[in-house]
């Protein structure tokens, strides 16, 4: 009997790259079989899930063979494929096309053809396995990260795949919203047999969960023997609080919130509800919080995108912010195009900005191949870091960062609190909201959690 998957010799390098990102993989999965894959930022993982499906593979140069119950995906009917694989991106906003959740759950459905009755009972039905019926009729704009995602995940199975590839799932999950979703992923595959592969840097907490764990090196795939460590949602917030034990603040402070107040409808709760903080300059501050409470909706009225009801904020300096979708900051092909695009119009001459994006590149460890890779061909970790070149190219005192670990590994989070620390150490202020507690206790020398619209510390 076939195997529901089998990768033999796959090779692949992308259109704009001399280097194979994949060489050689062999990988074969039963049907019913959880498997997690690991690696460092821009080993690949990400590259391999998209190669799997004809419908998300990237431009490039490709070698081996992809087949699904022993059929070659490219000799697949494009039917077949949509049908059969489902793919859910590392950010959910790259994978969403309608503005409601309604509408983003029919989609793949009306696609197809499928008549309206039955699109109506599938979305009915895949609303109450997720339990999300109450969200059905709003905004996907108006959703947390974390909700996004699951629907995103509800989407992708309304064609009833047979093999699931979820791209670091829990990125924009808190710890206990995580293990939730996890469940979710569990239940899909203990309900209706569902392949699943998952991508994901927090292998420790989660190998536990699947039947094997692989890990993608040097383009490389190997199977590893891995022992499950402690999980983050032990550690809840005390550590985040003594984080303030003993701080003073001395001055006046870069950043002023007070009597903070924030609604999107007009006769709606507020998600901010009296807020107020006062973050001194050159310290490093993270914002924790649930799923939902409230922390992005913070920082887009620090950046003045959103106007609040009540209250004020001060910032005295220049601010910059990087939003949970880095592409967002980019609007060339490359990242190099973009950051010389960025300083000429800034008025930097091209010696000079040569110069600066060659610092920038080195403290970032930005190689030649990510300066001038495609942005939507480059891993997590890589976008991540290329967005904040740019911050630090702007010139900020005030940096802003939405979820700033995500797609990141234990190397990668260690190479940012370094930069964050020596930017610090140099006055600058900085402010990252984040679900990631264990960066937030290595990075932070302040800390705050949001909760029922207020941030306590």
């Amino acid at each position: 009997m076939a195997k529901k998957l089998q990768i033999k010799d796959l090779n692949f390098k992308y259109a704009l790259g001399d280097r194979y990102v994949l060489r050689g993989i062999d990988l074969e999965l039963d049907a019913g079989e959880k498997v997690l894959l690991s690696g460092i930022s821009g080993s690949g993982k990400s590259t391999l899930l998209k190669v799997i499906s004809p419908m998300t593979s990237p431009r490039g140069g490709r070698s081996g063979s992809v087949l699904i119950d022993g059929t070659d995906v490219r000799d697949m009917p494009r039917l077949d494929i949509t049908s059969k694989v489902a793919y859910v991106a590392q950010n959910p906003e790259n994978g969403i096309v309608v503005d409601t959740v309604y509408g983003e759950l029919a989609f793949c459905c009306e696609n197809i053809g499928m008549n309206r009755e039955e699109v109506r009972r599938r979305v009915a039905w895949t609303a109450s396995y997720f339990g999300i019926e109450d969200i059905l009729k709003r905004k996907i704009s108006e959703l947390s990260g974390g909700q996004k995602q699951i629907v995103s995940l509800a989407a992708a199975i309304m064609l009833k795949p047979e093999i699931l590839l979820l791209d670091e799932p829990t990125t924009y999950l808190d710890p206990i919203q995580a293990v939730r979703f996890l469940d979710l992923v569990d239940n899909l595959n203990r309900d209706f047999g569902m392949t699943v592969i998952v991508a994901e840097h927090r292998v420790e907490s989660f190998a536990g969960r699947f039947d094997r764990v692989v890990k993608i090196e040097e383009g490389v795939l190997l199977d590893m023997d891995v022992r499950t460590s402690f999980n983050e949602t032990d550690m809840f917030y005390e550590r985040v609080f003594a984080l303030n034990d003993g701080a003073v603040n001395t001055g006046d402070p870069a950043v002023s919130v007070k009597n903070l107040e924030f609604r999107y409808a007009k006769d709606g709760p507020n998600v901010l509800d009296g807020a107020n903080v006062d973050i001194p300059k050159g310290s490093i501050y993270a914002l924790l919080g649930a799923n939902g409470c409230g922390k992005t909706t913070f920082l887009r009225c620090l950046t003045c995108e959103l106007k609040p009801q009540r209250g004020n904020v001060k910032i005295r300096s220049q601010c910059a912010a990087m939003t949970q979708n880095p592409l967002s900051m980019f609007i060339e092909e490359t990242p190099e195009k973009d950051y010389r695009f960025f300083l000429k119009q800034k008025g930097f001459k091209k010696e000079e900005a040569d110069a600066r994006i060659s610092e920038v590149a080195e403290k970032l460890e930005l190689t030649e191949d990510i300066l001038k890779t495609n942005v939507l061909d480059l891993s997590g970790g890589e976008t991540e870091r290329a967005a904040m070149a740019k911050l630090l190219l702007a010139g900020a005192d005030v940096l802003l960062f939405d979820e700033p670990t995500k797609g990141l590994d234990s190397a990668a989070k260690a190479k940012l609190t370094g930069i964050m620390k020596e930017l610090a150490e140099r006055g600058i202020t900085i402010i990252f909201v984040t679900h990631d507690v264990g960066f937030a206790l290595s990075t932070a020398d302040r800390a705050g959690v949001l909760s029922a619209g207020s941030i306590l510390e």
